[in-house]
């Protein structure tokens, strides 16, 4: 046990209260069961010495100082003192705690850390546009189906073998908007993980390329042409759309940023039905009816989806000089324009619904379009333009009737 002998402290005062305080102490300390000892022979008062590495210092050269527990110990020694008995004041009259057991408490576990990361990495990919994907390409897929002996497990690989490499590509797609948006995204979508900092520049450009990478490497493999010219114009449209170079960065253009969205949700679906026609199937390849109006439909969709995409994001496109049509027209013009728009879809596919020749798909078309076009034309009355939350649950929307949408395609025959 330490004891200080007759130290010449009022109880009011506090020596370590002010950094760089000086403190005269009346006699040495002495040591019991090998704490700290004056052995110095001088007659002089030892003066304490505050520093900001939270140590004092006596002129004979024995130190005390802090240890990570909180509590005095002799740094010659390394032999750690009761805490209780020998309590110092913070500046703040607090005592001293354990460092450790503050890093205990406030450390996350290993849930949380990996759960937050998924967070990110869900937020990167955007996995709604992973669950457009996948209903797409299905839905394609089973265009060329002419009865249930085409569906054999050698037509499911092949289409998983569609599906990798476009979901790879599609988050190269992801990554690099935000990586060339982190700036605009501090402002329209701070949750983003480049703009709230829950993953690094290096990591996500990592994923970018890698998944580039990957995508081709496996189109190359699945030795499609039609599988490989797709990957390309996701490819390129990705990179017309995002990049800040001189004729690209077409984001920022009124109508070049729906025209990419209408090549790579609309256009595209016939690749994929040429692939699985040809490279599965092993048929010649042949357009049909529902393929002709699919084509349509999504177009549409996507043409209206690259619109509304920019509802919640007027505040930062407009800062960042970007000429979308929520920037040049106000959402106040721009949402009913593209309600209609979808509507006029509807009713295209009404019509062709009608005149199918089959009436359980007359039946089903002409009911599920009258529904989705309903529930559309009702949750556009209650947006509040003024909102992000309900400007964003509307854009998602959009998402969730395009994914009805590839259901009913089938039924239009």
């Amino acid at each position: 046990m330490l004891q200080l002998q007759r130290l010449n402290f009022s109880p009011k005062f506090n020596p370590l209260q002010k950094p760089g305080c000086l403190k005269t102490v009346a006699s040495p300390l002495t040591q019991r069961h090998g704490a700290i000892a004056n052995t110095s022979p001088s007659n002089k008062s030892p003066s304490i010495k505050c520093s900001s590495q939270r140590s004092f210092h006596l002129p004979n050269q024995n130190k005390i100082a802090l240890n990570n527990e909180g509590i005095i110990s002799n740094r010659d020694h390394q032999k750690p003192l009761n805490k209780q008995l020998v309590p110092l004041a913070l500046q703040d009259g607090n005592a001293l705690q354990s460092e450790d057991d503050n890093t205990a408490a406030t450390a996350p576990s290993f849930f949380e850390v990996f759960k937050k990361k998924l967070i990110a990495i869900n937020h990167l990919v955007r996995s709604y546009t992973w669950v457009n994907i996948v209903f797409g390409i299905v839905s394609v897929s089973l265009l060329p189906v002419q009865s249930l002996a085409d569906l054999t497990p050698r037509f499911f690989i092949e289409i998983l073998k569609v599906i990798v490499p476009t979901l790879l590509m599609n988050t190269f797609l992801t990554a690099l908007n935000q990586i060339c948006d982190v700036e605009i995204d501090k402002i329209n979508k701070p949750y983003l993980p480049l703009a709230s900092g829950d993953l690094s520049m290096g990591t996500v450009i990592a994923i970018c390329i890698g998944s580039a990478i990957l995508s081709y490497t496996l189109a190359i493999m699945s030795g499609s042409p039609p599988l490989l010219l797709t990957q390309i114009l996701f490819f390129l449209c990705g990179c017309a759309y995002s990049l800040p170079l001189p004729f690209l960065r077409w984001k920022s253009h009124t109508f070049m940023a729906p025209l990419c969205l209408v090549i790579m949700m609309g256009l595209t679906g016939l690749p994929f039905y040429m692939h699985t026609q040809q490279y599965v199937l092993g048929r010649p390849f042949v357009i049909t009816r529902p393929l002709i109006l699919m084509g349509a439909i999504m177009s549409i969709f996507a043409f209206v989806n690259g619109l509304l995409k920019d509802l919640p994001d007027v505040e930062g496109d407009k800062k960042f000089g970007m000429n979308t049509l929520c920037v040049l027209l106000g959402k106040e013009k721009v949402l009913p324009l593209c309600v209609n728009t979808m509507l006029v879809g509807y009713g295209c596919a009404l019509i062709a619904g009608a005149s199918s020749s089959f009436m359980i798909n007359k039946l089903v078309t002409i009911i599920g379009h009258s529904i989705l076009a309903l529930i559309l034309w009702i949750q556009s009355k209650k947006v509040d333009l003024d909102n992000f939350e309900s400007t964003f649950g509307f854009y998602m929307l959009i998402w969730k009737l395009t994914f009805a949408e590839y259901i009913l395609i089938h039924f239009l025959r």
